[in-house]
């Protein structure tokens, strides 16, 4: 089956995944600037993203539907995902629920760095 831009969700799922790079890239920013630490900030991004998936996997399906889909990973997977599936997020709602994560790491950051290096 070939695939092109002009096929339904292409367009958008190429122009999300450049934007969700873009807020993650934003995410670690936040991180290290809280950590002030590069590899702790790489460490914890890479921990904020893969570990809550993970445990949610273990708690029972009705769970796993409500609190899953809110999740950093699954919330920004949503709008690169060009056939999501039934229990995903819409493609702007997650990647809005991931800018808030990135948003909340941001604020954070700078809060520590006006308190820390002022």
């Amino acid at each position: 089956m070939r695939t092109t831009l002009a096929s339904p969700g292409v367009l958008r799922a190429v122009t999300g995944a450049a934007l969700y790079l873009t807020v993650l890239a934003l995410l670690g920013f936040g991180l290290g600037a809280v950590l002030r630490s590069s590899a702790g900030a790489v460490a914890v991004l890479f921990g904020v993203l893969f570990v809550p998936t993970l445990l949610a996997a273990l708690l029972p399906s009705s769970w796993q539907d409500a609190i899953g889909r809110y999740l950093p990973m699954n919330a920004g997977d949503a709008v690169y995902t060009v056939r999501p599936e039934a229990h995903m997020l819409g493609p702007w709602t997650g990647f809005g629920v991931f800018c808030l994560y990135a948003a909340a790491a941001l604020a954070a950051g700078f809060a520590l760095i006006g308190r820390r290096d002022a």
